[in-house]
């Protein structure tokens, strides 16, 4: 590296870290540890009484939720991923039918090719969000869907997607599934598409012990497939009236999601604080030179599942991390394109979401966190930075 540019790292202040620490990324061991006596009750009530699908904790789950959402149909179903599936299956899709959907939203793309459409990748804004200008060029006559990924928890441009499915009469699905509470002009997101998908997957916002998913629908003939498609296609019991599998919540992870349910608002709460917190002492220590902070757009409200920047240094960055016990990921490290899975897709360019994939790093981010271990990953950083 130039001079010019150790000189510009070295102006970083010196900071002293007293105490090593081990920061693990995610949360799920405290949260469940800080939860045990209600967890161990509730599976005990599921365990007496016998009903381990489709029982009462299922349907407190699903009045819970509904009046969270303030909705009228809302379904459990078995995880995120069968949720955006049901979505697609709910459309009624044919070969050729386009879905646009995100290039960096890896899991995404999963169902939209198991459902056997015709995925078509578009690229994101910086902050790793649908981009609407982006998505504009991609409309064909042939497109019937498009899914806004709220991701990392934080919301795009969700007024401009919105029009633009209106103006071209595209069927519009949220996927949500890191951002449980997250709102834009005041309205929770997953409430503003034909179809809201949730994951309820442990590290997520609201989380169970295992798998789970939720769907929101404004609309009674989606909620009605829903109803059957989680189930053999049945209206009444083996009275299928299409082929579908099948997508059922526990019983047991629905009574985890009960006792977290109640308690989510605060969860919440400290979510956002520690965000503000993260981004306080990113630029009282002078790392906003050298780092930047993925953010939401400026109409959003946002509830971060992840806390993400990007630095040109993320891979060295990372490792000098790792080597003092913080624990980091990478979400995403690849274009959807860019996956062996997906190399029938055209290798076309997605700038934004490209360089995005090759400077992001998550720091450890839960409600759990302390602003003492927040303290120590950004000395620590600091440390890093004037080293090179």
């Amino acid at each position: 590296m130039q001079n010019a540019n150790c000189k510009f790292y070295k102006a970083i202040p010196v900071v002293q870290r007293k105490i090593n620490m081990n920061i693990s990324f995610n949360h799920t061991k405290l949260k469940a540890n800080k939860n045990k006596k209600e967890i161990l009750k509730a599976i005990g009530h599921v365990i007496e009484k016998g009903v381990f699908l489709n029982g009462q904790y299922v349907k407190e789950t699903v009045r819970l939720l509904k009046n969270y959402f303030k909705t009228k149909y809302f379904l459990t179903c078995g995880s995120g991923h069968d949720s955006l599936l049901l979505a697609l299956q709910s459309l009624g899709l044919e070969k050729d039918d386009e879905v646009i959907f995100p290039v960096n939203a890896y899991p995404t793309a999963f169902p939209i090719f198991i459902n056997g459409s015709k995925g078509v990748p578009s690229d994101v804004n910086d902050n790793g969000q649908l981009d609407p200008d982006s998505v504009s060029k991609l409309i064909t006559p042939k497109t019937k869907a498009i899914i806004m990924v709220h991701l990392y928890g934080l919301v795009g441009d969700l007024k401009k997607i919105v029009d633009i499915c209106k103006k071209n009469n595209i069927f519009f699905i949220e996927y949500c599934a890191q951002a449980f509470g997250s709102r834009y002009n005041g309205k929770l997101v997953g409430t503003f598409g034909d179809i809201g998908c949730f994951s309820f997957y442990p590290t997520k916002n609201l989380g169970a012990l295992g798998d789970g998913g939720g769907i929101i629908t404004k609309n009674k003939k989606h909620f009605d497939f829903f109803k059957k498609a989680v189930q053999y296609g049945e209206k009444n019991r083996y009275q299928s009236e299409f082929i579908s599998g099948h997508s059922r919540l526990p019983e047991i992870q629905a009574a985890v999601l009960n006792i977290y349910l109640k308690k989510i608002n605060s969860e919440l709460t400290k979510r956002k604080y520690l965000v503000n917190y993260y981004k306080k002492q990113i630029s009282k220590y002078g790392l906003d030179k050298y780092v930047t902070v993925l953010n939401s757009d400026e109409n959003s409200d946002p509830i971060n599942h992840l806390f993400v920047i990007r630095t040109k240094l993320r891979d060295k960055l990372k490792a000098f991390l790792e080597k003092e016990k913080i624990e980091t990921l990478i979400h995403y490290p690849y274009t959807v394109n860019r996956v062996t899975a997906f190399d029938f897709l055209s290798k076309n360019s997605y700038p934004k979401a490209e360089g995005l994939s090759k400077q992001i790093i998550s720091l450890p981010f839960h409600p759990y966190l302390s602003k003492k271990q927040i303290n120590y990953v950004i000395k620590t950083m600091a440390e890093f930075y004037r080293s090179i």
